[in-house]
């Protein structure tokens, strides 16, 4: 009987935690869900313009200037200061993708039968939690430096601002609450376990660069999916690899139940990861002619060894044989640079790190300005002002050819011009504006190009002009 008083006080603890666990959880969602509201600064811009915007910056939201970032590989190297800063976005992305996944897997074992199984996960998950902690503030801390350099980084307001009034500082808030509810996540049921692991990969998936597109709502949620999938996979390879070294009877009972959620999470991910980029890129060129699109190709061909290795652990499993030590270390090895090139590429920018063309020449009976912006390999927006004589009024006619110096035997791209009616900035005494443009100009290497403009007024006057430029 004495023991009465004790298990009542434990269940009414307890009750209070999950009542503050799920207030503050709903909170944290409510703080993401807000995210996503949130008015859209590019809703109009073009289809070049969106990928401009997925290289969002958090200064443009609080007034500062143009900010340079890593990854844009203007200096072609990196120093001391970078490397520790992809290391700290390396330990954030192991310590979110195992924390969440040990969690979710920790939760998912059924009680009984796997009852060491999820002592053993439980003990994990407390260490994974802590960890994920200390990956959160060293991440938010080393982002926050980055962001403040040039700027009155000392000032705390600055911090403030930065924290409260972009939407990546609120997503990092977000997630260091998360990662304070984890430990409480520890001791409730399991479905709030798997809320808690599930919130993790919510409020990271507004912090991509999907979350920058003008309609994202499919991004974040293509996003959601791949960060969910990853999770899962990861942990429970991880899980796999830990059973391995503690008993090796529950990492063979473990790798069967593996080995059948692996093959789903794996094709989420190849889904998920296509339609984003399909989303983000305005074309598949921007794979080969960018570091973001070699990373991915690299990233990819990983995921199919581990689809190999997958295969092969799958095969054991279902023969109930125990799972081969090097295959094992292999598939963690796999996934261990999956992560590392998963945490540099989301920070890279993913349009080409080009210089949009803008040429203007001057004559005595015509004057013109081209631009051509990215000006990369791909779709581009091309924007031509013409000036004659205000005598001749407006051209009959203008015919605009790209011409690839490469490939003399390819066609030249015709660039179909439209009028624009926008208004000029600039004006000439003595001659008359006339403005055009085209979208989604598509070049098709990268290299030595020429412009091939040719002009003919009312009085049937030819200007042949051409322009040489680069676009790598």
């Amino acid at each position: 009987m004495s023991n009465a008083p004790h298990h009542s006080n434990r269940c009414l603890s307890g009750k209070r935690i999950s009542l503050v666990f799920i207030a503050t959880l709903l909170l944290a969602l409510q703080a993401a869900a807000f995210l996503l509201m949130e008015p859209e600064r590019a809703s109009a811009l073009p289809d070049n313009a969106l990928l401009a915007a997925a290289a969002f910056d958090p200064h443009e939201q609080v007034g500062h200037g143009s900010h340079s970032s890593h990854g844009n590989g203007a200096d072609g190297g990196l120093g001391t200061g970078e490397l520790l800063f992809y290391a700290v976005r390396t330990a954030y992305y192991f310590a979110l993708t195992f924390a969440a996944g040990l969690m979710l897997w920790s939760a998912a074992l059924p009680a009984g039968a796997e009852e060491a199984q999820r002592k053993l996960a439980a003990r994990w998950s407390l260490a994974a939690a802590r960890g994920l902690l200390l990956a959160v503030l060293l991440f938010v801390f080393v982002h926050l430096n980055e962001l403040l350099k040039g700027y009155d980084g000392a000032n705390s307001r600055e911090w403030l601002r930065l924290l409260t009034e972009t939407s990546t500082g609120r997503v990092w808030l977000v997630l260091i609450l998360l990662a304070l509810l984890g430990f409480a996540a520890l001791r409730l049921h399991d479905a709030f376990k798997a809320a808690w692991a599930l919130a993790l990969p919510a409020a990271e998936s507004f912090n991509g660069h999907v979350h920058a597109l003008p309609d994202n709502t499919l991004p974040i949620v293509l996003d959601f999916i791949h960060l969910a999938c990853s999770a899962v996979w990861a942990g429970g390879l991880m899980l796999l690899l830990l059973f391995w070294r503690a008993d090796r009877k529950e990492a063979g009972r473990f790798a069967e139940t593996f080995a059948k959620a692996a093959w789903l999470t794996i094709l989420l991910l190849a889904a998920s990861g296509v339609g984003m980029t399909a989303l983000l890129l305005p074309s598949w060129r921007y794979l080969l002619y960018t570091d973001w699109g070699l990373m991915l190709l690299a990233k990819s061909l990983l995921v199919v060894l581990v689809t190999v290795t997958g295969y092969l652990l799958r095969r054991r499993a279902k023969r109930h044989e125990l799972p081969r030590g090097g295959l094992l270390k292999l598939d963690g090895i796999l996934m261990g640079l999956i992560i590392v090139i998963a945490s540099v590429f989301t920070y890279v920018s993913p349009i080409p790190d080009t210089e949009p063309l803008s040429y203007h020449k001057m004559g005595d009976k015509l004057h013109y300005t081209l631009e051509i912006s990215p000006n990369g390999p791909g779709p581009n927006r091309v924007s031509l002002k013409v000036w004659l004589p205000e005598q001749l009024g407006a051209p009959s006619s203008v015919q605009l050819r790209l011409r690839a110096d490469r490939y003399p035997e390819k066609e030249a791209v015709e660039v179909p011009l439209l009028s624009d009616q926008s208004g000029g900035e600039l004006a000439f005494p003595g001659f008359k504006e006339t403005a055009y443009y085209a979208d989604k100009v598509d070049l098709y290497a990268r290299g030595a190009w020429t412009a091939e403009l040719v002009i003919v007024d009312k009085a049937g006057g030819v200007a042949k002009q051409s322009i040489p430029f680069r676009n790598d």
